[in-house]
């Protein structure tokens, strides 16, 4: 894992150390779109995205995104255990539904293999990195809170993500139309978890799916 965080951290400063050395305006374009994220079979979401796109040169660019997912439920359970012993049975299922907000804030460093950044079609690879923020509400169902009680559940999470992904773009002029896909591996995770929860794993390995439009207002 401190290999491949280090290899993100060497390619996003170069793409950073040269956009510096040799800023260009005309080379800098603005997009928004939407998107999809898929965590698992059951909890897929959509998501509005933003970026910032920089031409590094004919084949490279550096690019800063933004996600922001619409909040989302997932119906769920929550062990509820008895407080006595004695208690019959000592514990229960208790239907739960969670509330989500996710965002995602990321950077990558785009290389064109098919083609040019500037040509009408072309074909991109995408390495990088991104830090992802979840928060959680929870709704609990009714049940018995004199014989039995449920333990603390996270409230926000995040994680930082390498991203991996392809991505193609069609250019007609000062309008570039892109689409992307890539997938996120987790690196390191950090909750408000309790010592109860220690073994939860919250930014989990996911698919990402963004189409939108991006545009060089400095023409």
């Amino acid at each position: 894992m401190k290999k491949i965080t280090l290899l993100i951290s060497f390619l996003l400063s170069i793409g950073i150390f040269k956009t510096q050395a040799q800023f260009d305006n005309e080379k800098l374009s603005f997009g928004l779109g939407v998107g999809a994220f898929m965590y698992s079979q059951n909890i897929n979401t959509i998501n509005i995205h933003l970026r910032a796109n920089y031409l590094i040169d004919e084949k490279a660019a550096f690019v800063v995104g933004f996600n922001y997912h619409l909040p989302f439920e997932v119906e769920s359970s929550e062990t509820a255990i008895a407080f006595n012993y004695a208690t019959n049975p000592l514990t229960i299922k208790v239907p739960t539904i969670d509330h989500y907000s996710v965002l995602n804030i990321s950077g990558a460093y785009n290389y064109t293999f098919v083609h040019e950044n500037e040509d009408p079609f072309s074909l991109h690879g995408i390495i990088g990195g991104g830090y992802t923020y979840k928060s959680a509400t929870q709704t609990i169902a009714n049940y018995n809170k004199n014989l039995y009680g449920i333990e603390p559940i996270i409230n926000s999470v995040s994680g930082v993500v390498f991203d991996l992904g392809i991505g193609a773009n069609f250019n007609y002029d000062r309008i570039n139309v892109f689409a992307e896909t890539k997938l996120g591996l987790p690196l390191v995770s950090f909750s408000n978890q309790t010592s109860l929860y220690t073994n939860l794993n919250p930014v989990v390995m996911h698919v990402s799916l963004n189409v939108g439009a991006r545009f060089n207002i400095f023409e």
